[in-house]
């Protein structure tokens, strides 16, 4: 059977597999196998082998093999097959990836990398294969970089992973693409990311690529003080990529910063620091466990800033909002884009 048979074969029984709540390996032979979950293994007072499944197959990453055992007409039987010869994987999305992303909105980069590495380590011999979550754990941990503000670390990660064959992975390849260019952006090259942001957006197609997209091109608009375009580029993240709900505080904060720019004599009829200060207060208690609401209460006036946190203080621990999670929408409005980006 050639490998482009075994490739079809394996993608018809994923596409034909009702959603598994368990893990799944499906072999170059078509065999499915379960896997135990090496993540609930880490973090049980059991011990792991209280917690394994003979029947599951068990991961050993030492000798880079899935063993399990088989009971066949009452006798044990025990199988092993090579975790080069995975040709797709049906895995949930991992609990680990969930409370990273949590980490990296609450300005916790130190946790979320805790969670990260454990992920891109089970999954660094499987990171090509259909269904494995390396490729989004890697994306996470450029975020969590990003949060650190490490720029060593940022342009190490950076480096070693361009050399890598999985950096021809399209999503991750754009991802690697906007990491470089927010480096840029923090090296105060702005004019250059703001031609390169604006040329990148018509050719994407993914929100969240291109709700960063959006926000690195803003934040060098904003730096180079061109107020009313970055509060343009800003507001379009909620408006047309809202469903990416990590992004939109991070838009709205750019764009009460945008706000205050425009605040000039010449507008003050226009009442602009009551509107940022809105939208923070709209951060403040919409996304109320956000690193984006601590900046935000740095910005508002003391009156407004100690109503806030109440407010704050309130909804963060009300029963009803589990860790991480937002409440609502914002509504906002955005101008057309007078800097060419439609």
């Amino acid at each position: 059977m050639t490998p482009f048979v075994r490739i079809v074969l394996a993608l018809a029984a994923l596409s034909q597999l009702p959603s598994a709540s368990g893990q799944v390996f499906i072999f170059k032979s078509n065999e499915r196998w379960e896997i135990n979950d090496p993540f609930k293994m880490d973090r049980t007072a059991l011990s792991p082998k209280q917690l394994v499944d003979a029947k599951k197959g068990l991961i050993n990453p030492v000798n880079g093999t899935v063993e399990r055992t088989n009971f066949i007409s009452g006798a044990e039987i025990r199988a092993s097959k090579k975790l080069v010869d995975v040709l797709g994987i049906i895995w949930p999305l991992p609990e680990r990836l969930i409370e990273a992303q949590n980490n990296i909105n609450r300005g916790e980069p130190g946790k979320a990398l805790d969670n990260i590495e454990a992920v891109i380590k089970l999954f660094e011999p499987l990171k090509t294969i259909p269904g494995s979550w390396w490729a989004k754990a890697t994306m996470l941990k450029l975020d969590a970089l990003d949060r650190l503000e490490n720029e060593a670390a940022i342009g190490s990660f950076l480096d070693n992973l361009e050399k890598d064959e999985s950096a021809k992975l399209p999503e991750l390849a754009i991802k690697i693409q906007l990491a470089r260019l927010m480096q840029r952006a923090r090296k105060g090259d702005h004019e250059a990311v703001i031609k390169e942001a604006t040329d990148l957006i018509p050719k994407m197609d993914d929100p969240d690529l291109l709700a960063r997209l959006h926000i690195v091109k803003a934040n060098s608009l904003l730096a180079t003080k061109k107020y009313e375009l970055a509060m343009n580029v800003y507001l379009r993240v909620p408006v047309f990529y809202g469903a990416q709900l990590e992004h939109v505080p991070k838009a709205l904060l750019g764009a009460a910063r945008a706000f205050r720019g425009m605040d000039a004599p010449a507008t003050r009829e226009q009442k602009l620091e009551e509107v940022s200060n809105r939208y923070l207060r709209d951060i403040i208690t919409t996304y109320p466990v956000s690193k984006e609401a601590e900046e935000a209460k740095k910005l508002l006036p003391k009156e407004d800033r100690v109503k806030a946190e109440a407010e704050q203080k309130k909804l963060a621990t009300a029963a009803a909002l589990p860790e991480g999670a937002v409440m609502a929408k914002p509504k906002v409005k955005a101008e057309d884009d007078q800097s060419g980006n439609k």
